[in-house]
């Protein structure tokens, strides 16, 4: 293993953070696009949205297990097992994909309904999210598949994915949703099934060329040992997944606290989020880095290069947030104002924005400081920390000040308290290096 620096570090995040942001940009330009038609179609998408997030989040946590397994073995040598694993991930992802989120279909006006949409934005949100249901599996396989070949060290074949899949996405769907080209008019469901079937063909391509053997990193047969890789998988990467799932159920009961206060408040927090997401996803994207350097050098068996790549891509991801911040607020207003043209919607974004500016720094160490402990496959310590803080900050405090008829403000500060809390605590379990010593990752490349 190469020492770790931070142009190492910024070699292998810098495509991971412009795959994210194009990944950020989509969802913004499907929000941008619904504004065209009203808050009620911009509230239908968030929930759309929102939803979906559930089920990538899951599966993004689950791919922790990826991450970790097959970072680990391309650090020890053993490229066969790596691929094999890599191979593996696929599989499941695609069958656990098409069984979760197609048995959620029958249940859509249930799950929409518990964001108490006018009745408008509610039969808008279930065609959305119909769709989107459709086409999930192909975006699950899309991330397992990027997310292998960024624990490899290769993040520049997922800015492939991204960069046509996203962009394609778009234009079909925006081509669909106002029939452009001779194409069929479908409205808002456009923009979902347009990037559906672009995000399908996309990633059967990619995977079409890494099965025949055209990239550096080739599959293995991932039947050999089924059972027992799958079984390793799952321990690594359940807990976060259940992480994930739970973080995502809050967020959700969070809604409905703020869905309460109206569809101004609703719809900033839909759009405030999408944009703020461009700046978050340099957290996430350092989170990835940090997994995968810790996961590569553990593999190797370099201990004190596992901690340094760890607590160096914290302090990258740190300074890279704070400055994102400073922008951020900067240009609250103007972003908010180009957005959507509701005076009360966009009261309500910058309250927000401001909030959540201040969160960044605590963002970026509590992403950072999670994905070193689940690339050393420590899931379960993040998933507890994560636990009680979204009990806290998400449903607990937001229940209080609902029943107090708080501003709607202060529901916007729990974010800080959320982020801060976290990072705080994964922080004190990084530096304690407990996880240095998990015998399931030290010196063990054959286990």
């Amino acid at each position: 293993m190469q020492p770790v620096s931070t142009l190492n570090i910024w070699r292998l995040t810098w495509p991971t953070m412009v795959s994210n942001i194009l990944y950020m940009l989509m969802g913004v330009a499907v929000l941008k696009i619904a504004g065209t038609m009203g808050a009620d179609a911009v509230a239908a998408v968030t929930t759309g949205q929102r939803l979906y997030f559930v089920l990538h989040a899951v599966m993004m946590g689950l791919c922790s297990g990826t991450t970790a397994m097959v970072g680990r073995y391309w650090g020890a040598g053993d490229k066969e097992r790596a691929g094999r694993f890599a191979a593996l991930s696929v599989i499941v992802f695609l069958v656990d994909g098409m069984l979760l989120s197609w048995l959620a279909i029958p249940f859509l006006d249930h799950l929409v309904g518990i964001f108490g949409l006018t009745s408008e934005a509610h039969a808008l949100a279930i065609e959305f999210t119909f769709w989107t249901a459709l086409y999930a599996p192909a975006l699950l396989v899309t991330l397992v598949f990027n997310m292998s070949f960024r624990a490899i060290g290769n993040a520049k074949m997922p800015l492939w994915t991204s960069l046509i899949g996203c962009t394609s996405s778009v234009v079909f769907g925006a081509a669909l949703t106002f029939g452009w080209a001779g194409l069929p008019e479908l409205g808002l469901a456009g923009l979902a099934v347009g990037s559906g079937i672009a995000m399908t063909l996309t990633i059967a391509a990619f995977v079409s060329f890494w099965a025949l053997g055209w990239c550096a990193f080739k599959p293995y047969n991932p039947f050999p040992g089924f059972v027992t890789n799958g079984k390793r998988l799952v321990d690594i990467g359940m807990p976060a997944a259940f992480e994930q799932a739970f973080f995502q159920g809050g967020m959700i009961i969070f809604m409905v606290f703020l869905a309460s206060y109206g569809n101004a408040p609703f719809a900033a927090y839909g759009i405030g989020l999408s944009i703020l997401g461009l700046i978050i996803v340099v957290a996430i994207s350092f989170s990835i880095s940090a997994a995968t350097l810790v996961s590569q050098h553990l593999g190797a068996g370099d201990l004190r290069g596992a901690y340094d790549a760890g607590w160096r891509t914290m302090r990258t991801c740190v300074y890279l947030m704070l400055c994102s911040s400073l922008f951020l607020a900067f240009y609250a207003e103007e972003i908010a104002r180009f957005m959507i043209d509701d005076p009360e919607v966009i009261g309500h974004m910058i309250d927000l924005t401001y909030i959540l500016c201040f969160s960044l720094p605590f963002m970026g160490i509590e992403f950072s400081m999670a994905g070193s402990l689940r690339g050393a496959g420590d899931t379960r310590f993040p998933m507890m920390v994560t636990i009680s803080s979204i009990v806290l900050t998400r449903i607990l405090i937001p229940l209080i000040l609902v029943k107090m008829g708080a501003d709607v403000f202060w529901l916007y500060t729990t974010s800080l308290m959320d982020f801060s809390l976290k990072s705080g605590l994964n922080m004190w379990r990084f530096r304690k290096k407990g996880w240095l010593y998990n015998k399931s990752f030290v010196n063990n490349p054959t286990g």
